[in-house]
C-alpha cells in the first residue's frame, strides 16, 4: 500500500510537503499527523523507495529512488520547482512484489502525449487485460499492469476516461484498493476504488485559486479538505484552469 500526493499549480507550502513526507512514517505512542486503521496500533511505514515526476519545459521528467522517502527527504528541492504538475508516490510493497526502482512509482508512457500513473493498493488477480503488443513489463508489479490496463482502454476511448471504462477494467478483479492517480500534460484523472479501511484509503482533495491537492494523507496545514474522495468517485482536473468535475455518476 502506498501514498500518493498530487500538486497541480502554485506549489504548496513548505509545512504540507513535510506533513506528507511525516504521514509516510508512523510511529507507535505519540502524535500521529493521519490517523487510520493501519496505524491505530502499530507502526506504518511506507519505506520502499519512493518516485516522483514533474513537468520542465512542457516534458514529464521522473526521479526515483531506493531509500524511505523520510530519509531522502527532498522538500527544500520541490519547494524550489517551477512546475505546474508534481505528483509523488511513497511505496510500501505489495507482499512478493520485488524491492527495486524498475517497480517504483510513477510510471510513465509516451505515444505522442506523456501519461504518469501511479496506485494505492494491492490487486491480487494476474492482469491480463492490457495490450502486450504495445506495453512491454519494466518491472514486475501490479500498478504497472494496471496502468497498461487503462491506457489500453483510453486508446479505445479517444483517449478519455469514463466510469464505464473503470467500471469494465475493475469489474472482474480482486483487489485491497485500486486508487489511482493519472496525469498528462494537461489533464488528470483521480479514481477512488476501495473494499476496506476506508479511512486509510479515501483521498483528500484541497483547492484554492492558486492549486489543487490530491492527497491519500491527510495535511493539516491545508484546512479541511475541499473534498473526500470516498469509494466509487471518479474526477478529471484541468490542469490550465486548475479546475476539476466528477466523471462519477454523484459526489460520494
Amino acid at each position: 500500500m502506498c501514498r500518493l500526493f498530487l500538486n497541480i499549480g502554485r506549489t504548496v507550502s513548505k509545512q504540507a510537503f513535510e506533513e506528507f513526507v511525516g504521514s509516510c512514517s508512523d510511529y507507535v505512542g505519540g502524535v500521529k499527523l493521519d490517523v487510520h486503521e493501519r496505524n491505530e496500533t502499530k507502526l506504518e511505514q511506507h519505506s520502499d523507495g519512493f518516485g516522483y515526476a514533474f513537468v520542465k519545459d512542457n516534458h514529464f521528467e521522473l526521479r526515483r529512488f531506493r531509500e524511505p522517502i523520510y530519509e531522502r527527504n527532498l522538500v527544500d528541492e520541490w519547494m524550489k520547482m517551477d512546475t505546474e504538475v508534481l505528483f509523488i508516490h511513497a511505496r510500501q510493497a505489495s507482499p512478493n512484489i520485488k524491492i527495486k526502482l524498475t517497480n517504483n512509482h510513477p510510471f510513465y508512457w509516451y505515444n505522442g502525449d506523456e501519461y504518469v500513473f501511479g496506485h494505492n493498493g494491492t490487486i491480487k488477480n494476474q492482469i491480463k487485460d492490457y495490450d502486450e503488443q504495445k506495453f512491454y513489463m519494466k518491472g514486475s508489479t501490479d500498478s504497472e499492469k494496471y496502468f497498461y490496463t487503462l491506457l489500453t482502454e483510453m486508446g479505445s476511448n479517444e483517449w478519455q476516461i469514463n466510469k464505464q471504462i473503470t467500471d469494465k477494467i475493475l469489474a472482474n478483479w480482486d483487489y485491497t484498493a485500486a486508487n489511482f492517480i493519472l496525469t498528462s500534460l494537461t489533464k488528470a484523472w483521480v479514481g477512488v476504488f476501495y473494499r476496506k479501511d476506508p479511512l486509510y484509503f479515501t483521498m483528500k482533495l484541497y483547492k484554492t485559486d492558486d492549486y489543487i491537492v490530491i492527497s491519500s494523507s491527510a495535511i493539516p496545514s491545508l484546512g479541511s479538505p475541499t473534498e473526500r474522495l470516498r469509494h466509487g468517485a471518479l474526477i478529471e482536473i484541468d490542469i490550465a484552469s486548475k479546475n476539476y468535475f466528477y466523471l462519477s455518476e454523484f459526489r460520494i
